[in-house]
């Protein structure tokens, strides 16, 4: 689980504008194809953004950490 982001991109082959692309790297959504041209654009070679920067698992972890350790 992590962030979802919503993109506006123009394909670098054909010039093509989606002003609604979703990328969600922990889901797989990581690729957007162009509809006009199909050319595939890697959305985190684009936005420079990893699976690991959307990544919050370690932040769930921390709160999963903290509420056993309230418990005990």
């Amino acid at each position: 689980m992590g962030e979802r982001y919503f993109l506006a991109v123009a394909c670098p082959e054909c010039g093509y504008y989606d002003g609604d692309v979703y990328y969600a790297p922990t889901c797989g959504f990581t690729e957007w194809e162009c509809p006009e041209c199909e050319h595939v654009v890697d959305l985190e070679k684009l936005t420079g953004i990893s699976y690991d920067d959307a990544s919050n698992a370690a932040g769930i972890e921390t709160l999963i950490e903290g509420l056993i350790e309230e418990s005990e």
